[in-house]
């Protein structure tokens, strides 16, 4: 496994974390419905966070370990700016991590 895949999986966990931090983390799946959308972050059915947890991570995560085409560029950060406003504070290491992330998918 590349360095690249490396850092991805470690920053996916520190998200993981940040989520859990924050008290976005859900044991609770979204339906079928919400997670079959084909809006952008599925921000018709779920919440930035859930989409971040049942579709970001998984397929990332899927992606680095069969060692596949990584995307070329991610822009996440600005949403993320948006869907979390509310949070204030409480959301910098999340942010940071959504931000690296970004960083790394687009070098």
């Amino acid at each position: 496994m590349t360095s690249l895949y490396q850092d991805l999986l470690r920053e996916i966990g520190i998200l993981q974390l940040e989520l859990q931090t924050a008290g976005l983390w859900s044991d609770l799946a979204p339906s079928e419905d919400a997670l079959m959308s084909s809006e952008p972050f599925c921000c018709d059915l779920m919440g930035f966070a859930e989409w971040l947890q049942w579709i970001f991570i998984p397929r990332l995560t899927y992606l680095i370990e069969t060692e596949g085409q990584l995307p070329r560029k991610s822009s996440i950060y600005p949403m993320a700016q948006e869907a979390f406003v509310h949070l204030e504070d409480n959301i910098k290491g999340l942010m940071g991590s959504i931000k690296r992330l970004d960083t790394i998918l687009t070098e």
